[in-house]
């Protein structure tokens, strides 16, 4: 029997920056973040691990997620699969969740398949297992003459929204940060625990 054939991978193409990259625009609303407790929710940085984040990147990002829910699987998800349902209860404990007031932006929404037709890409590549392939994504989207503040996506634990702010256009004095408490005593965290059969150890 013949093999199927694997997908194509879609890369951005050669001449990105002369499309027309469709904006969207963001209501103002709150978004969550898991972070260390010793420092502020609002740190850009660019860590190749994440999704967007090529090391060629010109800008930084911040990683948000729209309900806590959401950022406590992209935070641990990948953790706790690959521990078994249990998770390191230092890296739990050392952990809070902040809501970040973020204001209108006008951003590229890959989670819109009116936006990932006008660019040609699928979530096959968007969500795909070589984090290299949404990084040059990432990288061509920040590069873009159109210069977006935010790339909107789907979380590959939930399919809700997430945004990666880029710190070009939504600086922290645009940005408001409220503590929510660690997630030692942050009730939404324990149920997740709870309810996921996840130890912490």
């Amino acid at each position: 029997m013949a093999a199927n054939p694997a997908r194509p991978i879609r890369l951005p193409p050669a001449d990105l920056s002369s499309h027309v990259l469709p904006r969207t625009r963001q209501i103002a609303r709150s978004w969550y973040r898991i972070h260390l407790s010793v420092h502020s929710a609002i740190h850009f940085s660019l860590v190749t691990t994440h999704r967007f984040s090529h090391p060629d990147c010109p800008h930084k990002f911040l990683y948000v997620a729209i309900d806590p829910q959401t950022c406590l699987w992209e935070r641990f998800g990948d953790l706790m699969f690959d521990g078994g349902h249990v998770l390191p209860k230092t890296q739990w404990d050392d952990a809070s969740i902040s809501a970040i007031e973020v204001p209108p932006l006008h951003l590229c929404d890959l989670a819109n398949a009116h936006t990932r037709g006008a660019l040609m890409v699928d979530l096959t590549a968007l969500m795909n297992d070589d984090i290299s392939v949404p990084q040059q994504w990432g990288l061509e989207i920040q590069n873009h003459p159109s210069q977006v503040p935010a790339i909107k996506f789907k979380s590959r634990f939930t399919g809700s929204a997430c945004l990666a702010l880029l710190d070009r256009a939504a600086p922290p004095t645009q940005l408001i940060e409220t503590s929510l408490g660690p997630l030692s005593s942050y009730d939404p965290a324990l149920k997740w625990l709870a309810k996921n059969k996840i130890s912490l150890v």
